[in-house]
C-alpha cells in the first residue's frame, strides 16, 4: 500500500471510531477537553493543501475518498509531481515525512504526551502562527521522531477539539504554557481505555471534573 493511502486509511479509521479525552492541570485547575476526528481535518493535517499545483478536490471533505478511490487511488508518485512536495533540510513542512508520520497518529496519541496551552501573546516563544488552542508534543522511541499535533476547539470552548495541523520536529521547537496531564482516556469502538492517570488524581476527582465539563457544554 502507498504511504499516502496508508495514512488516509489510518485517519479514516479514527474518524469512524475514536475519541480521546484529556484532563490537564495548570495552576491546580483542571480543564477537560476531547479530541475527535473529522474527514475535513485530513487535508491540512497531512499538508496536502500545500500541493496547490496538483489536481485534487478543493473541498477537504472529499480528500479521503479521492485518495482511497477503489479504481484510481492516489499514489506517492503522483504527489511527488508537485514542486512543493520535496523540501529543504530546514523546511518544517516536509510533506513526505509529514505524511509518513501522520500514518502513525494513533500511536503518537496513545503514548506519553506533553500538552501546552497555546497563547499568541507568548510568540515568538511558541514559534507558530497556527491558530490553535493546544499543542500536543509526542516522541516515539520506536520511530525516533517527535511530532507536534496542533488542535483547536471546533466551535467554542465547550466543543470538542480537532486537528488543525501536524508536523514532525526538525529544527523548530513549538511550545506554550505547560500543562500537567492528569488523565488521558481513549474511546474506540465502544471500548474505554485509560492510557494514563496521574498518581495523585483520584477516580472521584476525574469523574467530578468530567461532569462539570459536560454540564458547561449543555
Amino acid at each position: 500500500m502507498e504511504i499516502i493511502q496508508k495514512c488516509a486509511s489510518a485517519f479514516r479509521n479514527l474518524v469512524e471510531s475514536t475519541l480521546y479525552t484529556y484532563h490537564v492541570s495548570i495552576n491546580r485547575k483542571v480543564t477537560v477537553f476531547n479530541l475527535d476526528f473529522n474527514i475535513n481535518d485530513f487535508k491540512h493535517a497531512s499538508g496536502l493543501h500545500y500541493l496547490s499545483d496538483l489536481d485534487m478536490p478543493e473541498n477537504p471533505a472529499r480528500i479521503l475518498n479521492w485518495i482511497l478511490d477503489d479504481k484510481r487511488p492516489v499514489t506517492d508518485k503522483y504527489l511527488s509531481l508537485s514542486k512543493h512536495y520535496m523540501s529543504s533540510a530546514r523546511d518544517e513542512k516536509d510533506i513526505p515525512l509529514r505524511i509518513s508520520e501522520l500514518a502513525y497518529i494513533e500511536e503518537y496519541l496513545d503514548i506519553s504526551n506533553i500538552v501546552y496551552i497555546y497563547s499568541p501573546k507568548d510568540s515568538p516563544t511558541n514559534n507558530s502562527l497556527i491558530k490553535c488552542d493546544y499543542i500536543i508534543e509526542s516522541y516515539s522511541a520506536e520511530r525516533k521522531h517527535t511530532v507536534y499535533i496542533f488542535i483547536r476547539h471546533r466551535s467554542g470552548i465547550d466543543s470538542n477539539c480537532g486537528i488543525v495541523s501536524f508536523c514532525v520536529k526538525k529544527n523548530t521547537s513549538y511550545g506554550g504554557i505547560y500543562c500537567y496531564i492528569m488523565l488521558k482516556k481513549k474511546y474506540q469502538n465502544g471500548i474505554t481505555t485509560e492510557l494514563f492517570r496521574h498518581k495523585k488524581y483520584s477516580i472521584d476527582q476525574s469523574e467530578k471534573n468530567e461532569q462539570c465539563a459536560s454540564s458547561q457544554s449543555i
